[in-house]
Parts: C-alpha cells; sequence; structure tokens
C-alpha cells in the first residue's frame, strides 16, 4: 500500500447534525440524549486522517523524520509494521475511527466501549480525575462528563506503540485525545469530533471528526479472532 499525503484542519471541525455518507436505520436509540447504548457502526472509514484538505499533519521536526521514515521504508518495499499487525491494541484515537462496529455500554459510574476488532476495550470513568500517575498503555486512561447532550471523553497516558491513522503518522507519550460525543439525526447516528495534541510531534492540535450510524442486526458485536500467524483477520460467527 502506498503512503499517500495525511491532511489536518486548521481549526477544529463545526459540529454538524448530518454526517455524510450512507445511513443505515434498522432502528433507532432512545429519546434520552444521554443514553449511547447499542451498537454502532462507521460510515465513512478512511485510513488517512482528516483526507480532503491535501497537506501533511503539522508535524514538528521529530513528527516529520519519523514520516519520512515511514515513507522511505514503504518505498525500500520493508513497511513499518503497526499495532494492529500484532493483535496488539489499535489504541485511541485509531480504535474509533475502525471500520468494525462498536459496542456502547453504560452504568452510573462507567462508559465501556466494546470494539469488535481485536477485543479492544475502553473503560471511560465518569466524574473523576485522571491518576495522578498513569502507566502508559495501549488504550491509556479515559475519564469522561456530560455537557448538555455532549459526552466529552478526555484521554492520557497512551504508550507510543500505536499510529494515529493506519498510514503511518504516529505519536509519542505526551499524545492528549479529547472527544466529543453526542446523537445526531434524532438518535440514528452519533457524530465524535476528536481532537489530538501530542507537542513532541505537532506543532497544533488536530482535529478528525468522526461518524458513526448506529446498527441494531443483533443484541452484541460479532467476535473478530486474529489467524495464528498474526498477518490477518478472521471473523467468527458461532450462528453461522
Amino acid at each position: 500500500m502506498a503512503l499517500g499525503l495525511l491532511v489536518t484542519a486548521a481549526a477544529v471541525a463545526e459540529p454538524s447534525d448530518v454526517v455524510d455518507g450512507p445511513l443505515i436505520r434498522p432502528a433507532v436509540s432512545s429519546s434520552d440524549t444521554r443514553d449511547l447504548s447499542g451498537v454502532w457502526y462507521i460510515r465513512l472509514y478512511n485510513r488517512q486522517i482528516n483526507s480532503t484538505l491535501g497537506r501533511l499533519p503539522p508535524f514538528t521536526a521529530r513528527g516529520k523524520a519519523a514520516w519520512d521514515a515511514r515513507v522511505k521504508a514503504e518505498k525500500d518495499g520493508a513497511p513499518i509494521a503497526d499495532a494492529s499487525s500484532y493483535c496488539w491494541p489499535h489504541g485511541v484515537p485509531r480504535v474509533m475511527n475502525s471500520p468494525y462496529p462498536i459496542q456502547i455500554i453504560q452504568t452510573a459510574g462507567e462508559t465501556v466501549i466494546v470494539h469488535e476488532v481485536a477485543h479492544n476495550i475502553r473503560h471511560i470513568y465518569m466524574d473523576q480525575p485522571h491518576p495522578q500517575t498513569v502507566t502508559p498503555s495501549f488504550m491509556g486512561d479515559s475519564t469522561g462528563h456530560w455537557e448538555g447532550d455532549t459526552l466529552i471523553v478526555d484521554t492520557i497516558g497512551l504508550n507510543d506503540r500505536t499510529w494515529i491513522d493506519e498510514v503511518g503518522v504516529i505519536h509519542g507519550k505526551q499524545l492528549h485525545v479529547i472527544e466529543r460525543i453526542r446523537k445526531i439525526e434524532g438518535g440514528h447516528a452519533l457524530e465524535n469530533l476528536i481532537r489530538i495534541e501530542d507537542p513532541e510531534f505537532f506543532i497544533e492540535p488536530i482535529p478528525i471528526p468522526v461518524g458513526a450510524a448506529m446498527r441494531r442486526v443483533r443484541a452484541e458485536s460479532y467476535e473478530l479472532v486474529a489467524h495464528y500467524d498474526g498477518l490477518a483477520w478472521q471473523q467468527v460467527d458461532e450462528e453461522a
């Protein structure tokens, strides 16, 4: 696969009540704007972040060097593998832009996002601060709170083994991810406006708007497992 130019927006994307792309409408979410529970599926998957503006992200010197190394490795026929190639968790925010269903489960003190791909699970602890000391991990430490009808998710403590997207934009351990998630289109769809910050790799924040459409073809998402060689994915449906 060829590495192309990445794109970013100059400012955080403005919220929209309509998400582009085909809509799947087998069911409607509840009328409660804070009820995000259910199975949701991304509409328009793009392996590059914000790929319509035709320019690279605002890299620092270190970020640009890392990007150039990946481009060279690709051209030399020895591409650098990312976390998903080893069946490791995809990390945040990339897992939220994965072309597989997610299931959101909410309790009083926690919102859990279960991703079909690679058993990625996000624990978002509501209305509490981050621990004073956070050990870096693939999915990081996430806290959440509500602002009106929007769930604000703040994630820190991410390790540097994952990529921002599939084409090779990486980050360091200073990565900070802020998400604004809300229901739109009368409960048929989710909007997730993501902003990433990492002063080690980017000179300014990068917005990543992500949209998803609800799908209730079954009560839970499928199981997805890796082949024994770790080089491909296999979807397993026990009922097939």
